[in-house]
């Protein structure tokens, strides 16, 4: 589906302001080099990928090596953000530790790519009390959350809303997403 089909513009999740959309994919995924970025980079579509060390790190194949990660990093429109130093829910390591965390998956990716790194994501979406704090003390400019939504003007950017959307998924379903049809059936299994 283009941006124009959908009627929204595809920007970098620090740039997001009403009517766009912010493509992102967790954990640093090997299939985001092998697949995704050569369909979006095709499209001339930005996207953000949330990386952790320490799956990196950890020679499993399903992930991005250190030489894939420098590679996706080096696509046009392709942002790397943090996932916290260990893929772990903040909520389950002390506030020290998930300041540490926090410092730590941002200096390690500075470090290996070479460029700034002002955007993460919550690992498991796991957002306990004052995490948003601790991540602009860490100095990230934005957060992605899984709360379910939209995002507009007086959205927490450390707080991001998303959307998921799975490889099942059919155009009409992506589009129902998109459109916030499926905002309301969230909203209504919450009750």
């Amino acid at each position: 589906m283009s941006e124009q089909e959908a009627g929204v513009k595809v920007v970098s999740v620090g740039d997001l302001v009403d009517r766009t959309v912010a493509i992102t994919f967790d954990d640093g995924y090997a299939s985001t080099l092998t697949i995704a970025a050569s369909e979006l980079t095709r499209h001339s579509m930005p996207f953000t990928v949330f990386v952790t060390p320490m799956l990196i790190d950890s020679s499993d194949r399903r992930y991005l090596s250190r030489k894939q990660l420098i590679e996706l990093a080096d696509l046009p429109g392709v942002a790397i953000g943090a996932h916290g130093y260990q893929h772990v829910p903040f909520s389950s390591l002390l506030p020290k530790d998930r300041s540490e965390s926090l410092i730590a998956s941002r200096r390690w990716l500075e470090d290996l790519l070479q460029r700034e790194v002002t955007s993460m994501s919550y690992p498991f979406g796991d957002t306990p009390l004052g995490i948003a704090d601790e991540a602009r003390n860490a100095g990230f400019t934005s957060a992605a959350c899984s709360i379910w939504g939209f995002n507009d003007e007086s959205t927490d950017r450390m707080m991001l809303r998303r959307l998921d959307l799975w490889d099942g998924d059919s155009r009409q379903v992506v589009a129902a997403k998109i459109e916030g049809h499926w905002n309301r059936l969230m909203d209504r299994r919450k009750q």
